[in-house]
């Protein structure tokens, strides 16, 4: 075997640790505990496998964390990264049951956590497959119907309506970046109680799963799919939309600074698509009245994104993941860009999309930021922009 039981147990305790925020379903108390006791349970031993392969791959242990060169140095002349070896065996002990007809939580948290491993890798078919395997898991073991959770205790209950979440938002995360359809919608209430006594994780959480929600209909459409007919758009909905997407209350202390880039990333993310759809549906102007309806928006967005984020450890934007995160940035930069219109600019900040800290101060250079005017009432509660050392 390439790995021990060491490396096991190191990646479920780095879950619990930087993924259980972004990812609040798998108690790892309680699944150490019964892989110990039940490792021959092969539905068991799938979901282990497939939450140390999604968190490694998340996590991009090669590229952003040093220390952790030991845990994924290829052991003999095996030259397969854990998280890989991980992933192979979640589907190897996959096939030796029924899982297409198990009705356990469990049944739905593997693929779901699969998808977020071959999503990391880049294999946008198969993510798709078992993004769209978990949803129809969720669907046959009733978890989108508010019948289902009484009866149960508080702890399968917060555990079930969190996997039901955490699929609402994914599914809505991968159908904006692909362009599939959406299956899952708001049915059931939010969950109050966090098992693990964590509460300011789902403070967050819920707060990621609203965000999404607000664009139901606009960016995302349960009844035809990703995206909503032209005649529903007009200026006040998508201005409205804008000012609800930019505004949020200062964020408690308790949260992570992975759950803190990770509703910012999102934030300023679904401002960029809200702004692309304005742009194609919507006569804009270069003074309009509100700034959302103007070309030069992503400049603002931008600035905001830069002050959400430059005092968020470049370790919390990789637990957001490679997909979301290089794509917000990559959005914001060719717009600021072409604002500036400078084509050897763009070229630069695509080769550094994943130098942050460099592509930061970069950015902080283009005229379309430099120039911007400091908004207060927009930018109530964050932070203004480090100056430059």
């Amino acid at each position: 075997m390439a790995f021990t039981l060491a490396d096991i147990l190191c990646f479920l305790k780095t879950y619990d640790e930087r993924m259980y925020p972004v990812w609040p379903v798998i108690n790892t108390e309680r699944i150490i505990a019964a892989f110990r006791h039940d490792w021959d349970n092969p539905e068991l031993c799938a979901l282990v496998f497939a939450v140390c392969a999604g968190t490694g791959a998340q996590l991009q242990f090669n590229s952003y964390a040093q220390e952790w060169s030991a845990v994924r140095t290829p052991r003999g002349n095996d030259s397969m990264a854990l998280e890989d070896r991980f992933a192979v065996e979640a589907e190897r002990y996959r096939s030796k049951y029924d899982y297409r007809e198990s009705t356990t939580t469990e049944a739905i948290l593997v693929p779901l956590f699969l998808h977020f491993y071959y999503g990391a890798k880049g294999k946008k078919q198969t993510t798709s497959f078992l993004l769209r395997e978990a949803v129809t898991l969720c669907q046959l073991t009733g978890l989108d119907k508010e019948e289902t959770y009484r009866g149960l205790n508080p702890e399968d209950e917060s555990c079930r309506r969190r996997t039901f979440w955490l699929l609402y938002v994914t599914e809505r995360g991968h159908a904006m970046q692909q362009g599939t359809r959406i299956c899952l919608a708001k049915t059931i209430s939010l969950p109050s109680d966090d098992s693990q006594n964590k509460p300011h994780v789902l403070q967050a959480f819920n707060t990621l799963v609203h965000l999404f929600a607000s664009v139901d209909g606009v960016l995302v459409d349960h009844e035809t799919g990703t995206k909503g007919q032209c005649q529903r758009y007009s200026i006040e909905m998508l201005s409205q939309l804008q000012h609800k997407l930019r505004h949020h209350d200062q964020w408690p202390v308790e949260w992570t600074e992975a759950q803190r880039g990770d509703i910012a990333m999102t934030q300023q993310w679904l401002r960029i698509l809200v702004w692309q759809l304005s742009l194609r549906n919507i006569s804009m102007s270069s003074k309009p009245a509100d700034d959302s309806m103007s070309f030069t928006y992503p400049a603002r967005v931008s600035k905001d994104a830069l002050c959400s984020i430059s005092t968020v450890h470049v370790d919390a934007l990789v637990a957001h993941g490679p997909g979301m995160a290089r794509q917000t940035l990559h959005e914001l930069c060719c717009y600021l860009v072409k604002l500036n219109n400078n084509c050897e600019d763009l070229d630069w900040l695509r080769k550094r999309l994943t130098d942050f800290n460099v592509l930061f101060q970069r950015v902080r250079e283009l005229p379309a930021i430099s120039e911007l005017p400091y908004d207060e009432s927009d930018l109530a509660s964050t932070s203004p922009l480090p100056s430059d050392p």
